[in-house]
């Protein structure tokens, strides 16, 4: 793939879009692992196209992150057990030089797909002690 190939700019683009508007309609879900409500919020679908730096992802590590959406919710549902976690430092606002907040990560795996049963991992992140947030999907 040709990150700099129009159609899959354009393609990236329009599944973005319609991502998004299902991505505003899921609100919560709650992990039975956790026994939590996970939120979906504008920073965990703005991570989906933007690193933690802020630097904007390449149009292939978009529509591979995009693709995925429709197996978050089965992932946080279904996981079994938390595969990992970690202490990460996260900056409060989306603004390169923000000020940094402690945090932890959960990683969930679960195989989910029916036609096409695939591993994946869902990343949710709690900044002190705030609500547990999407924050990345990747295939495990």
């Amino acid at each position: 793939m040709d990150k700099n190939d129009p159609e899959q700019i354009e393609y990236c683009n329009i599944l973005a879009s319609t991502q998004r508007t299902v991505y505003d309609t899921i609100r919560s879900v709650y992990c039975p692992i956790l026994r939590v409500d996970v939120v979906f919020n504008a920073r965990g679908f703005h991570h989906l196209l933007y690193d933690s730096s802020g630097t904007a992802r390449n149009v292939c590590e978009r529509i591979y992150k995009l693709t995925l959406m429709p197996l978050v919710i089965p992932v946080i549902k279904n996981a079994l057990s938390v595969k990992d976690e970690r202490d990460v430092s996260v900056r409060i606002s989306r603004k390169k030089n923000s000020l940094k907040k402690d945090g932890k990560t959960y990683a969930l795996s679960s195989i989910v797909g029916r036609k096409n049963p695939v591993a994946v991992r869902v990343i949710i992140l709690r900044i002190g002690t705030g609500n547990y947030m999407f924050r990345s999907v990747m295939k495990d």
